[in-house]
C-alpha cells in the first residue's frame, strides 16, 4: 500500500527536561516487571501556536512515571519534550480542522516521542527497558479539556469580581 503522507508535518522534536533515579529493589523482589505495572503515570500537554509565524505549531508534552511522594522501587522518571509542528502548505484545512489534527494526530505523536526516548533511555538502566503503556487517547483528550474548561469557568468568575 502506498503511503499516503499526512497534511501534519513535524518539523522537530526536542526533551527539554529529563530526571531520572533509581531506587534499589529489596532482594525479595522477583519480578520487576510486576513493580513496573503498578508505577503511577501522569501525561499532560499543551498546545500553542507560534506568535509571529504562520503555520507553525507547538506541543509540550511531559510524562511523569512512579515520581511521586512514596514510589515504588525501580525507576522514577520524568520527561518533557517539544515537539514543533506545520501543515502542508496545500493542505485546505479550517481553524477547527486544524486543532482537532493538533490535539489528536499531534499529541499521539508527541507522546509517542516521550515514549521512544523514555524506552531508549531506559534500556541503559541497571532493570532494562520501560516501555510507557498505550494511552487512552480519547479519554486524555476529554480530560484535558475538562480542565481547561473548569480553569476557564474560574479564571471567569474571578474576573467578574
Amino acid at each position: 500500500m502506498k503511503l499516503i503522507e499526512s497534511d501534519l508535518i513535524l518539523e522537530e522534536f526536542f526533551i527539554v527536561n529529563s530526571n531520572y533515579a533509581f531506587i534499589e529493589p529489596n532482594e525479595d523482589l522477583t519480578d520487576i516487571k510486576d513493580l513496573m505495572r503498578d508505577y503511577s503515570l501522569d501525561i499532560d500537554f499543551v498546545v500553542r501556536d507560534v506568535k509571529n509565524e504562520d503555520n507553525k505549531y507547538l506541543i509540550f508534552a511531559k510524562v511523569e512515571i512512579n515520581d511521586n511522594e512514596n514510589p515504588v522501587p525501580g525507576y522514577t522518571i520524568f520527561a518533557e519534550g517539544i515537539s514543533i509542528f506545520r501543515f502542508n502548505e496545500s493542505a485546505t484545512l479550517s481553524e477547527r480542522d486544524r486543532s482537532e489534527f493538533l490535539w489528536t494526530s499531534g499529541v499521539s505523536i508527541s507522546i509517542n516521542n516521550l515514549r521512544n526516548y523514555i524506552s531508549t533511555k531506559t534500556s541503559y538502566y541497571p532493570l532494562g527497558k520501560y516501555t510507557l503503556p498505550s494511552v487512552d487517547l480519547t479519554r486524555l483528550l476529554n480530560t484535558k479539556r475538562e480542565l481547561m474548561n473548569e480553569q476557564k469557568k474560574k479564571s471567569d468568575k474571578k474576573n467578574d469580581v
